[in-house]
């Protein structure tokens, strides 16, 4: 075929025919392939192939002439446009990093816009619940100020369940803060209601929701419990004393009497609902495992907080009854007391035992200020009549002076002598004693017999030093003087203090002076001795 190919190009001349062309390959196989005949015949057919060719394409450019000129025209067009197509193409493609960082910095520019976006439409697509739990802190702070206390709890339980399911979020933070405060008034609401005048069913109630919201273990409440029931008790026990104010003189005996009864009252009525509401509260849960402890600890309160009530009552009735001289008011206010006493040994708080020495004690000095009393007004009796004649003042009459009997232990330890009538300073001093020793018998406690016998002698000695130095001194030498003032002297020695000291141990006490071994005053003995002297003078 190479060979056929070189004869065919004429050698120095250039060829016009690319023979080394696939076509133009195989159409020299075909050749190569051919019969001598047919060889010959090709010159021939390829003429007439030929002719026919240029026939048809003549035919062709004669009826498609203006298809022709479409498509030319359409190709100039399109290779105008498609270099100007190149050409922008160029410019976009120059433009584009350009285009690229200016659309990267609008990105920027917008992702803050487009957050915003996004959270203002996630907003209001929860607008709802997040208005219901925006308004959890004021439907908290409505709860507690119209006294829906569960509900309140209930709230702050979900606000705390929120900032533990949120901890990043500030909005759901701050709610939660707020609901917290709203629990804070709560708390101190609860705790001012155990400071307040109220009943089991609130006070139960109180502890209850304390008890829910954990702030204080089992013994701090009862501890804030009795402090704010103490409290209670005190703003009503200060209410009484605020009466013993401003009360005239000559009723302020009667201003402490009232005082004292309507403060036992108030005392036991005070301190029987603390004890009843305390065992009710805390006292009647049942402990289990560990509990025991804390059962115990409870326990232990009640009796220290019962001993400072106690102590309460004991000062009070320490300050009172020394201004209570009247022992019939004494043994009204002490048969109170035992009352009260045995209604609370009930409950463990028998206090009855406390009470004689305090009354013991009040007996005592009403008594010894009623015999000083007494024994100042005979006294005064004869400072005031110290210039008169014994026989104007010290006895009723002169002619008829009855004297004694030898044994004036004879008789009613209770009944008086008649003739000391016939003495009238000395009667008006045995009436007064008396009338202290019948109001001691409504209250008369067996120990304090020797003090009182000690008072009678100390009142006796005053009453009978004044009379032996009006009888050393008399105004006069005559002898109705001396008559008058030795039988004044023999009644008030053998026969007054006598039977005043009986009167006061059989009396009152209904034993002799012996038995009661109430022993003479020495200094009454001396006295009485002088003034026996003076009268055998």
């Amino acid at each position: 075929m190479s060979a056929l190919a070189e004869v065919l190009v004429r050698p120095g001349e250039p060829s016009k025919l690319d023979l080394t062309s696939a076509g133009a390959t195989a159409y020299l196989n075909h050749l190569t392939s051919l019969h001598l005949p047919q060889l010959l015949a090709e010159p021939t057919n390829l003429s007439s192939t030929s002719s026919q060719l240029t026939n048809a394409l003549t035919n062709l450019c004669t009826t498609s002439y203006p298809t022709f000129l479409s498509l030319h025209t359409t190709t100039a067009d399109l290779t105008s446009t498609l270099s100007s197509f190149s050409g922008t193409l160029d410019g976009l493609l120059c433009d584009i990093p350009d285009l690229e960082t200016s659309a990267r910095a609008l990105s920027s520019e917008i992702t803050s816009v487009q957050s915003e976006r996004r959270r203002a439409a996630l907003v209001l697509e929860h607008s709802a619940k997040l208005q219901d739990v925006l308004e959890l802190p004021l439907l908290a702070e409505t709860c507690v100020r119209n006294g829906f206390f569960q509900e309140a709890l209930d709230l702050a339980a979900h606000a705390a369940s929120l900032a533990a399911r949120f901890p990043t979020l500030p909005v759901v933070q701050d709610i939660h803060a707020e609901v917290d405060g709203a629990v804070r008034i709560l708390l101190a609401q609860l705790l001012s209601m155990l400071r307040e005048p109220a009943k089991l069913p609130v006070l139960f109630k109180a502890v209850n929701f304390l008890r829910r919201m954990q702030v204080l273990s089992e013994e701090q409440l009862a501890l804030a419990f009795l402090t704010g029931r103490l409290e209670t008790l005190d703003i009503a026990l200060d209410a009484i004393a605020l009466e013993k104010k401003g009360i005239e003189r000559e009723r302020e005996k009667e201003a402490w009497v009232r005082y004292m009864k309507r403060f036992v009252d108030a005392w036991r009525e005070g301190v029987h609902d603390v004890v009843t509401q305390y065992t009710a509260i805390f006292l009647e849960r049942h402990p289990t495992g560990d509990g025991s402890s804390c059962f115990e600890a409870l326990q232990a309160l009640l009796p220290a907080f019962s001993v400072h009530l106690l102590a309460r009552l004991l000062t009070a009735l320490k300050e009172a009854l020394p201004h209570i001289p009247d022992p019939t008011a004494l043994t009204s206010l002490l048969t109170q007391l035992t009352y009260c006493s045995t209604s609370f040994a009930r409950v463990g708080l028998d206090f009855r035992l406390l009470l004689p020495p305090l009354f013991a004690n009040a007996v005592v000095h009403a008594v010894t200020r009623e015999f000083s009393t007494a024994s100042e007004a005979f006294v005064g009796s004869i400072k005031s009549n110290q210039a008169k004649a014994p026989r104007l003042w010290l006895v009723s009459s002169a002619s008829a002076l009855p004297l004694p009997p030898d044994d004036v232990l004879v008789g009613l330890a209770h009944s008086p002598p008649g003739y000391i009538a016939s003495y009238p300073p000395i009667a008006n001093l045995m009436n007064a004693l008396l009338s202290t020793l019948n109001s001691l018998r409504l209250l008369a406690p067996i120990s304090i017999l020797p003090e009182l016998v000690r008072s009678l002698d100390d009142a006796l000695v005053i009453s009978t030093c004044a009379f032996l130095d009006y009888a050393r001194a008399p105004t006069s030498r005559e002898e109705d003087t001396r008559t008058v003032l030795r039988a004044s002297g023999t009644v008030f020695v053998r026969a007054f203090v006598p039977f005043m000291r009986r009167a006061l141990a059989e009396g009152v006490y209904g034993i002799s002076v012996d038995a009661a071994e109430a022993k003479m005053n020495p200094r009454l003995k001396e006295v009485m001795q002088e003034l026996n002297v003076r009268l055998e003078e």
